[in-house]
């Protein structure tokens, strides 16, 4: 699942670079973003491997395994480029397509 939750931001990444600004290209890129996202949630909660690693003492908190880290990091970053997405969509930030 790591290694497919890599792929998937490699696949984001090559749709974002291959993307025209503005027009219908943005709603598109939203909608194939969002799908991402979405198969990244069902990812990080079907995830059946380890999640906690071992535990910090000093904190008192578990620390993530670093394959769900993976999986939770790329679903963090994809759902900010769908905020993003949303935002040059609407035509209230163009931060995303500069």
């Amino acid at each position: 699942m790591p290694l497919l939750a890599l792929l998937l931001d490699a696949l984001a990444f090559g749709l974002y670079t291959l993307q025209p600004a503005g027009g219908p290209a943005t709603a598109i890129g939203l909608a194939l973003q969002g799908g991402l996202a979405l198969i990244l949630l069902v990812m990080t909660f079907g995830y059946k491997g380890k999640r906690l690693g071992w535990f910090n003492f000093n904190t008192w908190a578990h620390n993530f395994t670093l394959r769900y880290a993976i999986i939770v990091l790329s679903l963090i970053a994809n759902a900010l480029l769908v905020f993003l997405y949303y935002l040059s969509f609407a035509g209230l930030n163009n931060l995303l397509f500069q």
